[in-house]
């Protein structure tokens, strides 16, 4: 009888220890829920990386494929997204998503979406000037010099 209660006890122990470790490992990869309809998209993503958001669109919308192109290292998938709204069309929707990076969307003729390009972080110049709506400096013509004007 007290083997038995041991080989118990060391089940419940056992069980406790995976699910906590389950539960850790959850917390790191967020929250990722996203509803596919016809031509819209809606979501919930809570702090999770754009590696498991692309994973779960690439599982919702069977596919569609994402290229990454990592010029200098500025794309990382560990990138946290957090993002929520309901039924915006596909195209917005992936806008939201991919705001932080630059990205490019490739749909067919008909309007379905096939692929996503991922090229990196927007640089920070370029992201800040896209932000104020800055006007490029005029420059005013030079006059000409007052003592060469006579009159004769």
């Amino acid at each position: 009888m007290h083997k038995v209660s041991k080989a118990i006890l060391t089940f419940i122990v056992a069980s406790l220890l995976v699910f906590l470790s389950s539960t850790i490992m959850l917390a790191d990869e967020g929250y990722v829920d996203l509803d596919f309809g016809n031509r819209s998209l809606s979501a919930n993503i809570r702090e999770a990386p754009l590696r498991a958001v692309i994973g779960e669109i690439k599982k919702e919308k069977e596919g569609i494929w994402f290229r990454i192109w990592l010029k200098g290292g500025k794309v990382s998938l560990d990138e946290k997204v957090s993002v929520q709204f309901k039924d915006l069309p596909i195209r917005n929707a992936l806008k939201r998503i991919l705001s932080k990076m630059n990205h490019s969307l490739i749909f067919d003729n008909h309007g379905k979406l096939l692929g996503v390009f991922l090229l990196g972080k927007p640089a920070r110049a370029r992201d800040r000037s896209r932000r104020r709506g800055v006007a490029p400096r005029r420059r005013t013509p030079r006059r000409a010099p007052r003592h060469h004007l006579k009159r004769k």
